[in-house]
């Protein structure tokens, strides 16, 4: 069987990652040998957060990047 494209792994866990309090956004990212991942992105990292979001989805890494409150720009 073929493994997913990382976008589509993604797309498909959104919904149940952005569900976990405190996470704000997930994105696709790289790691530092530029192997792309999925990054969960939360306003401030917690343990509890981070016993939350598995290591690897469906062979994919999974990080969490601590951004801080994300808010709409305006539309001015």
């Amino acid at each position: 069987m073929q493994p997913r494209d990382i976008k589509t792994v993604m797309e498909a866990h959104a919904g149940v990652l952005m569900a976990i309090p405190g996470v704000t956004g997930v994105a696709i990212g790289e790691l530092e040998d530029r192997t792309p991942c999925i990054l969960v992105l939360v306003a401030e990292s917690t343990d509890e957060i981070a016993r939350g979001i598995p290591d690897i989805l469906e062979g994919h890494s999974v990080r969490l990047l601590e951004s801080g409150e994300i808010k709409p720009m305006r539309g001015d």
